[in-house]
Formats: structure tokens, sequence, C-alpha cells
């Protein structure tokens, strides 16, 4: 790996539980692992893991309070499980950059609750954060889990943007 300078290598920290846990019982090897630059080495050093935690924690919170803003039913039915599903999914992907991360994230969370079969998921959810990640001016499912009067029902459920906004709108049966 080439040199890291000590942000970007601070960063993959906070990003990565293992990694954070690898670090915690051996900070030379990871270090070298990174290739952090030898005039940067000691901030690494001198990093306290409670700390360390205790900013990714915060981190990971903040992920999860945008995705759950973005899929609230989804969240909602997720009951118990939350915070760990989350976690599980936080640990196993990169995360996301740029302007559009939050809805990013949502997306590929659930893909996540999709491809594991999580109880919960709900593809009309999912079908709306993917119209908003994605840069097409109109979409169309027919689904059986919209949530109408607090019933899953079968809709037709149309995503478009108009002036700008993005918009849903479903028919449901």
């Amino acid at each position: 790996m080439s040199q890291l300078d000590a942000v970007s290598a601070f960063g993959l920290l906070l990003q990565n539980h293992e990694l954070r846990i690898r670090f915690a019982s051996d900070r030379a090897a990871i270090i070298r692992e990174l290739g952090v630059a030898p005039s940067q080495s000691s901030f690494f050093y001198n990093l306290e893991i409670e700390q360390l935690d205790s900013q990714a924690e915060s981190l990971i919170r903040k992920r999860r309070a945008e995705v759950a803003h973005l899929i609230p039913k989804t969240w909602c039915r997720l009951g118990a499980d939350t915070d760990s599903q989350f976690q599980d999914y936080a640990d196993r992907s990169a995360w996301p950059a740029g302007h559009r991360r939050h809805v990013t994230d949502a997306d590929a969370f659930c893909q996540f609750l999709r491809m594991n079969a999580v109880p919960g998921y709900l593809a009309s959810e999912h079908h709306w954060v993917s119209f908003l990640a994605g840069k097409q001016s109109f979409s169309a499912r027919l689904l059986n889990d919209l949530i109408v009067n607090g019933e899953e029902r079968w809709a037709a459920q149309f995503c478009f943007r108009y002036k700008g906004i993005a918009k849903t709108r479903a028919i449901h049966f």
C-alpha cells in the first residue's frame, strides 16, 4: 500500500471496526499496514483507543439517524434488531462519500436487508431511495408491501422528477 497521510489513515480507522480492534492490539503493525508516513506515525501511537471508539460510534449514530430518516417504515419494522442490523451492514460496507451520501447509504442498507432476507425490509421504500440515489427521471414498480393505513397492500408505485423535485405516487389494490 502506498503511504497515507494521517487524515486518510485516521478516517480508515474510524470507518472500520475490525481495523480498530487490530489497532488496539498491535499499533505498529496497523501503522505499517496502512502505510502511514513515518513522520506522522507518532500521532497514531498517541491515540487513545476509547476516544477513537467513541468518535467512531458517534459517526455511526449519525449515519443511522440519516438512514432512519429516509426509510422510516422499514426502520420501525426492523424493531429491536435495527441497531444490530445497521452495525452489521456498516461493518461490511464502505462509507459513502459526497453530498448524496445519506441517500446512497440508505439504498445500500436496503440492498443489504434484501440480500440477507431480513424481516421488515420494504421493497417500496427501497424503490424510493434507489430512485433518489439515481439520476433517472421516472421509475415504476409493482410491489406487494406498500403500507396503506397500517397494512401492506399491492400497489403500482411511481417515482418521478418534476421541475427538479423527486416525488412518489402509488395506486394501491
